[in-house]
């Protein structure tokens, strides 16, 4: 068994980043190729954790515009957004989500990030008792209603 290693994303991981997210992640509707474009705006953001060379886990951030009277009123200068983290359930209870998410949050710090934000669904239960171990605090509630 090979060690874990956490990396950045590399284009050869394509296919096994959008089956994790499709298979484990809690979207609206399927993850293709043209839905990873949003990487491109941060590529040091796009981490994978692989083991046995098979992708086992991603986490993907990037920074918010957010216009300055804001930034200025929350008392930050620049805020980061998590979009995703998915660990394969297989490996779970195994500390790769939290590894995943301490490399992405040094990548921010490095940058210059006060403040990150994330939206974790409800469904969720693990992901948001790991972002509460690591300091997250829930500061509003995302609503949505379907129309017909």
């Amino acid at each position: 068994m090979t060690k874990l290693q956490i990396r950045q994303f590399e284009k050869r991981d394509t296919d096994s980043v959008i089956r994790l997210a499709n298979e484990y992640a809690f979207f609206d509707g399927p993850v293709n190729e043209a839905d990873l474009k949003i990487t491109h705006a941060f590529p040091e953001g796009f981490i994978v954790a692989e083991e046995d060379k098979r992708v086992i886990g991603v986490i993907y951030g990037y920074f918010r515009e957010i216009p300055t009277a804001v930034l200025e009123n929350w008392g930050v200068s620049k805020v980061a957004t998590i979009e995703l983290l998915v660990v394969n359930p297989e490996y779970g209870e195994q500390g790769i989500g939290t590894l995943l998410l301490e490399k992405l949050i040094d990548v921010f710090k490095r940058a210059g990030t006060d403040m990150i934000g994330l939206t974790c669904p409800v469904k969720a239960k693990q992901a948001r008792r790991l972002y509460e171990r690591l300091g997250f605090k829930v500061s509003a509630y995302h609503m949505r209603k379907k129309l017909d």
